[in-house]
């Protein structure tokens, strides 16, 4: 079934990223000259088969999970107090995908500790109130367990080796790919049994619904990084001919890099908690970036936490690249 779907799970040190499709220089131009004359110059796909294309929270998920539940037997059947993680894209589904299949395997799912936890390191107690009886559990983000303030990261600290000791049975954590590279710079030992999903192909996304051609979805593929949403999305827009994902705005600076990385780093945040992060930007000119990033589509709010939105998601990499930030491998 996995070969066919053209899902697997692999080590995350085997993680080959595809490159995305360069321009040349005058492609580049033309671009630019169509852009001022308020023409995009995207490569539009005509939908003569009127295509309906699954969004990326909202793909066929079935054949992902029977690719966890057959690289994860052996695992699963030895039951060893013991962990294992799961490398999460932004707007991959991952998360999604091992809800689902902890569902199947009839695991519980582990409920984050509050931020008075995080910040007073109440590991026992947030335990205690998960109340699983000895079950195995999903943790499915881990981003939700640290804030990158000088409170928020002992929680986390003081976690991880009781994890990998065993102390809680065993498990599957869930971590943002850009969470496990924050988490890899900044904590000294290397976690076992990391895994990830490999890059999406063309074949995976015709399998999706995707109806073009090898050339024209392998050119998605790459300009995803390989990551399945993120493809969809970009492929959708070129279908329904829309326009290109959305640009910064032209004042973005140091402190919308420092928002995007700690939006990215923490899979979103509430208002609150990125003043925490950003403590010394006031909290006025916190509120215009914010505003401002989501007039722009890069950013969106539902009301509680900010997160980056899927089309804003490939621009902003490629702006704190460009500031030489510490990006993700994905």
């Amino acid at each position: 079934m996995t070969d066919a779907h053209h899902w697997q799970l692999i080590l995350a040190q085997d993680y080959d990223c595809p490159s995305p499709p360069t321009l040349t220089w005058f492609q580049q131009l033309w671009r630019k000259i169509l852009r001022i004359f308020g023409q995009d110059g995207a490569e539009k796909i005509e939908n003569t088969a009127n295509e309906e294309l699954a969004g990326h929270q909202s793909f066929d998920r079935t054949a992902a999970v029977g690719a966890m539940t057959d690289y994860l037997a052996d695992w699963v059947l030895d039951a060893k107090s013991e962990v294992a993680f799961l490398l999460d894209p932004p707007f991959s589904g991952t998360a999604a995908i091992a809800r689902d299949w902890t569902w199947q395997q009839g695991w519980a799912l582990v409920t984050p500790p509050s931020m008075a936890q995080i910040r007073d390191v109440d590991l026992d107690g947030w335990w205690q109130q998960q109340n699983l009886h000895h079950s195995a559990w999903l943790i499915d983000d881990l981003a939700r367990f640290l804030l990158r303030s000088s409170d928020g990261l002992r929680f986390i600290r003081v976690l991880l080796p009781r994890l990998l000791q065993g102390d809680f049975g065993q498990g599957l954590v869930v971590c943002d790919s850009w969470t496990f590279a924050f988490l890899r710079r900044t904590w000294p030992l290397t976690l076992p049994r990391v895994y990830c999903f490999p890059p999406a192909s063309a074949e995976l996304l015709r399998s999706l619904g995707a109806k073009g051609g090898n050339r024209q979805l392998g050119r998605v593929v790459g300009e995803a990084r390989g990551n399945v949403g993120v493809a969809l999305s970009l492929w959708s827009c070129k279908v329904n001919q829309e326009q290109q994902p959305p640009t910064l705005p032209s004042q973005a600076d140091d402190k919308t890099g420092f928002i995007l990385y700690a939006l990215l780093v923490h899979r979103g945040l509430t208002g609150e908690r990125i003043q925490d992060v950003l403590s010394t930007m006031a909290a006025d000119e916190l509120n215009v970036q914010l505003l401002r990033l989501a007039q722009f589509g890069i950013v969106e709010s539902d009301g509680e936490y900010w997160r980056l939105s899927v089309r804003g998601y490939l621009i902003s990499r490629e702006f704190l690249a460009e500031r030489d930030y510490l990006l993700d491998d994905f």
